[in-house]
């Protein structure tokens, strides 16, 4: 599936209230000897998350975890609702990501049921779980957003949390 048509569906499952002012982007560098690029969210024009290769590559990992053990960036664990491996979950939560990390989940997400969504401990799941327009104020009310959690998840939540307390 391209980018665009991508795009256009992961919009329509944001809740109406929230889908002019989140978009998601994605670009190549075609300059850049690779054409490698980066993905990124925006929440009123302003970038609040993001990755991509050179992020990837140019900021260091924690000390304990290598490259190597995580395929260079393409374990399985970084595209699953349910993360299993420590080392993923720890890089996830750092907001460190790989073009791929942010565009196959997002793909991965328009198949996942929305019961799995909300029991992700992804952040990218997550966070976009919080916005769907199939989340209804009562389960919202279950949801619990601890401290640890990605700021993608956290920003998300206060803005779906805005909208059911008006």
């Amino acid at each position: 599936m391209d980018w665009s048509k991508l795009r256009v569906l992961i919009r329509d499952f944001i809740t109406p209230e929230l889908r002019k002012r989140i978009d998601i982007h994605v670009t190549r560098y075609h300059e850049a000897h690779d054409g490698y690029g980066e993905a990124w969210v925006t929440l009123d024009g302003e970038k609040i998350f993001g990755g991509g290769y050179y992020h990837w590559y140019m900021n260091p990992l924690p000390e304990d975890i290598s490259l190597h053990s995580l395929q260079h960036g393409y374990h399985e664990d970084f595209y699953r609702p349910n993360i299993q491996s420590e080392n993923v979950k720890r890089i996830m939560n750092t907001g460190l990501h790989e073009t791929s990390h942010i565009t196959r989940n997002l793909k991965n997400y328009l198949n996942t049921p929305f019961s799995e969504i909300l029991t992700s401990n992804n952040p990218i799941y997550k966070a976009f779980g919080l916005i769907d327009k199939r989340l209804g104020k009562r389960r919202f009310k279950d949801i619990e957003i601890k401290e640890i959690e990605h700021p993608l998840v956290k920003q998300f939540y206060e803005l779906r949390k805005e909208l059911f307390d008006r």
